[in-house]
């Protein structure tokens, strides 16, 4: 197997930021060789020597017209595509050239080969210099160079060109390598917050597409997403089957119950073996209620609220009556909503008889809209909850060892039922202490809802 440091995140992250130096160091070694300082000593060619002979005929015409030597300079200068520099024989810059144009180290080679007889080409800093040429205006000797127009970059502009280039090409790779290193890691955090919300079929996409660490933790996410939800659905499948098998051994426990009331038997013997045949009955009925709730696809239509909630509420009223208990009840918003009622019949009905067997003497129902959301709240005035164990009641099975436990009734079916039936219809539900001194529960459900074509296939 080759060994691919690409593949590896540490490889990744190496190889970025080596070619981040690679090239910055580059583009320095770059622009050093372009500004340098060293001289190259060349033939001229015929072009140059051609411009040297020029100059001179000019200036020879010029001193046979009478000019003076600065004039001849200035005009002889404009006509060649070059600047003059005349030195005379103590080696002095003279007339109209541009001795600002020369650098110290270009100034000293110039006096070491003015009196050189075959003209040269130095070239330095991207200049050249052509000469030496000797004439003679006036019956004074002089030596003749031509340089280019151009003005050699300043050490400072040059430092900067340096540092700019470094900067920007290191800010583009950097920014290259820390987006392709955040992308997935946002793709997976994206990924893990849809699984904790509850959404089982939350996956990382695209995840192989790389081969490096980030790609392995994508996969290895998506592998454990793919169990969880699996062992869910295996739960949700034994909660079904066990419900569906115990329902026949009930059903012949009650017929034999039947027979045996017709028999000569002890009373309270009947009795109690009905009162558990009836537990066992509800307990059932609880769980494959649950099932429905988080497993069959919800059957949305157009309810108004009012009708949704009338006849629980009077139903509540009723059995708090008869337990010696109030239920206060505020004005149901007037408003149509999507609700599958079976499912929030379920919920608001165990919210309300959980409030009812707890409370004291009172129990208060507040049913209000705000934001697209309808809200249903149950205060009870019962002995509450410690916030810690608040969201702990919505699980299957759970009852708080205080004072509500298994002798108040119930199988802690009633509020996990109610929390499936809410989170189908993409609301919330949650329990904190009431301001009434015992538990409050809340039920957040939008108004309308969306239709889901994968739930609905699951």
């Amino acid at each position: 197997m080759v060994f691919n440091p690409a593949r590896r995140l540490a490889g990744r992250v190496f190889l970025w930021f080596w070619l981040t130096t690679l090239v910055t160091a580059g583009s320095a070694f770059w622009l050093s060789r372009a500004w340098n300082d060293a001289v190259a000593l060349t033939t001229p060619t015929q072009r140059q020597i051609e411009a040297l002979h020029k100059t001179n005929q000019l200036l020879a015409d010029a001193a046979q017209r009478g000019q003076s030597l600065s004039r001849a300079l200035r005009r002889t200068s404009r006509a060649v595509p070059y600047h003059l520099i005349v030195l005379n024989k103590a080696g002095d810059i003279i007339g109209p050239g541009a001795p600002g144009l020369l650098g110290p180290e270009f100034r000293q080679h110039l006096n070491n080969i003015q009196h050189q007889q075959a003209p040269i080409a130095l070239q330095q800093q991207g200049r050249i210099l052509l000469g030496p040429s000797h004439f003679g205006f006036q019956n004074n000797a002089y030596t003749l160079f031509l340089t280019d127009r151009k003005r050699p970059a300043e050490p400072f502009e040059m430092v900067s060109w340096w540092i700019g280039t470094g900067i920007l090409v290191s800010i583009f790779l950097s920014w290259l390598f820390a987006r392709s290193l955040v992308k997935p890691i946002h793709r997976i955090q994206q990924a893990s917050q849809r699984l904790a919300a509850g959404d089982l079929e939350a996956r990382v996409g695209l995840a192989s597409q790389r081969r490096d660490e980030l790609a392995e933790l994508a996969q290895n996410f998506n592998r454990m997403a793919a169990q969880l939800q699996t062992m869910w659905q295996s739960q949700q499948r034994l909660l079904a089957d066990i419900s569906h098998e115990l329902r026949s051994p009930l059903t012949r426990l009650q017929m034999a119950l039947g027979l045996a009331s017709q028999q000569p038997m002890e009373t309270r013997t009947l009795a109690r073996i009905e009162k558990e045949a009836n537990s066992m009955e509800a307990l059932i009925e609880q769980l494959l209620t649950l099932t429905r709730a988080e497993v069959q696809p919800a059957k949305f239509e157009q309810h108004t609220l009012s009708a949704l909630l009338t006849t629980i509420l009077e139903d509540a009223d009723f059995e708090a009556s008869q337990a010696g208990k109030v239920i206060t009840v505020s004005c149901v918003p007037e408003i149509t909503v999507t609700a599958d009622q079976p499912l929030i019949s379920a919920a608001t009905e165990n919210v309300l008889r959980n409030a009812i067997r707890y409370a004291v003497s009172r129990v208060v129902v507040t049913v209000s809209i705000s934001s697209g959301y309808w809200y249903f709240q149950v205060d009870d005035d019962g002995p509450g909850l410690a916030e810690k164990t608040c969201q702990a009641i919505f699980e299957p099975f759970y009852r708080v060892s205080s004072a509500r436990d298994r002798t108040t009734g119930g199988a802690g079916l009633g509020l996990a039922i109610a929390k499936a039936a809410v989170t189908t219809h993409h609301g919330t539900i949650l329990a904190k202490p009431s301001e009434a001194g015992g538990l409050s529960v809340i039920l957040k459900v939008p108004i309308t809802q969306h239709h889901d074509p994968d739930k609905a296939d699951h």
